[in-house]
């Protein structure tokens, strides 16, 4: 039997259920969708959040597979050339 009951496998309701776990809290993640997408979606995080990761135990995992990307000004996805390529 789970302790708690987490609706939604986002960022944070993965990172809750692995935080759960590390203090022994058995948790039910539930996710409406039926399975992983990878498309449309981007996600930015502050070094606060850095932080919070590297207390789960996952940000090494995840330095390791994405570089940050550093933001100099304003940007468009346009100028990116995600818009309008063909």
């Amino acid at each position: 039997m789970e302790e708690v009951v987490i609706v939604g496998a986002g960022i944070a309701g993965l990172a809750t259920a692995v935080a759960l776990k590390k203090v022994g809290v058995r948790a039910l993640v539930l996710e409406r969708s039926k399975e992983l997408r990878t498309t449309g979606a981007a996600l930015g995080l502050f070094a606060n959040a850095w932080v919070a990761l590297d207390a789960l135990g996952v940000s090494d995992k995840l330095a390791a597979l994405y570089a940050p990307m550093e933001r100099r000004g304003p940007c468009s996805l346009d100028a990116l050339g995600v818009l309008g390529a063909s």
